[in-house]
């Protein structure tokens, strides 16, 4: 069988051309101190395409004490409504050009100002430093903005983030976002199907591998029944989450976890949507390039529009 033909027909040509080279690229160290810099290149290369695409004004400062980028579409300047955008990478790597990567597009398509959170990393900063500088600096955001024109967002790692963000915000009676986005990831164990299949797709894989949610450095240490750590077993904290969009694909060893944490939503009573991408893989998005990730783009456009107004 032939490379194009392990995909479904709706999938472009240009996403069956890149998966090899996806595998071959996102292939990391697994030494830490090799795998930052590794990161940091590889987001740095996608960033490049992403800034020559869309056209936005950066801004890095503080808010709250946390490093943030503040991006807008270029020439904007209305800041409402605005998204906090929370990066991925394991809660160890991924800030810098990996929190630009992931908020850049979206500010151009969405038209609105979108905070890019560099939070504290693991393992030198466990649980819950994360959710702490988010919170920081949401605490500071909502004195200038009806938090009902707020949204959050992250990937992978940044999934899992925006809902103990969530969690923490009930916890501590702090109005809680418009919207919220969690896409491939969720405070669910990266386990199921989706798991399993990597050894399909990924010939780096052994049967069964994936990254484990609960072996992070970030958790250690953490009470993993706590809600406020992983929420998705706790239908009590779910039926106040705000509406929420969750996207995956096929190819991603979260698809299993993304799909779990939407029924547990559907079934809290939450406005949750979820949108699976067929021969696609983890944080396909983040490539410009591929027509998936513009029509992701715009599925997160109409989501937050819709929903903040």
């Amino acid at each position: 069988m032939s490379d194009a033909e392990q995909f479904g027909p709706w999938v472009s040509d240009a996403a069956k051309a890149r998966f090899a080279a996806y595998l071959a690229e996102s292939a990391a160290p697994a030494d830490l101190s090799e795998a930052r810099p590794f990161f940091a290149a590889y987001n740095r290369r996608l960033l490049d395409k992403a800034e020559a695409r869309y056209s936005v004004d950066t801004t890095e400062g503080e808010v709250a004490g946390v490093k943030v980028y503040d991006v807008v579409p270029a020439g904007s300047t209305d800041e409402s409504p605005v998204l906090l955008c929370l990066h991925g990478g394991a809660f160890m790597w991924g800030e810098g050009a990996g929190a630009l990567l992931e908020a850049v597009p979206i500010a151009a398509v969405t038209r609105m100002r979108v905070v890019a959170v560099d939070y504290r990393l693991a393992p030198e900063h466990v649980y819950p430093a994360a959710v702490d500088d988010v919170v920081a600096v949401y605490r500071a955001l909502i004195e200038t903005v009806d938090p009902a024109k707020i949204g959050i967002y992250g990937c992978s790692a940044g999934a899992v983030l925006t809902t103990q963000a969530v969690a923490r915000l009930l916890h501590d009676d702090l109005p809680t976002p418009g919207a919220i986005g969690i896409f491939h990831g969720a405070p669910v164990p990266f386990a199921g199907d989706a798991a399993l299949a990597q050894a399909l797709f990924d010939p780096r894989a052994d049967a069964g591998a994936a990254p484990k949610v609960e072996e992070l450095p970030y958790f250690r240490g953490a009470d993993l029944s706590d809600p406020l750590v992983l929420s998705a077993d706790h239908p009590e904290m779910l039926a106040q989450f705000p509406p929420s969009l969750l996207i995956s694909a096929t190819r991603d060893f979260a698809a299993s976890a993304v799909s779990v944490m939407h029924r547990r939503l559907l079934a809290a009573g939450v406005d949750a949507r979820f949108v699976l991408f067929d021969g696609l893989w983890h944080a396909h998005h983040m490539d410009v390039d591929l027509p998936e990730s513009v029509e992701t783009y715009a599925i997160i456009a109409d989501f937050f529009l819709k929903q903040l107004g």
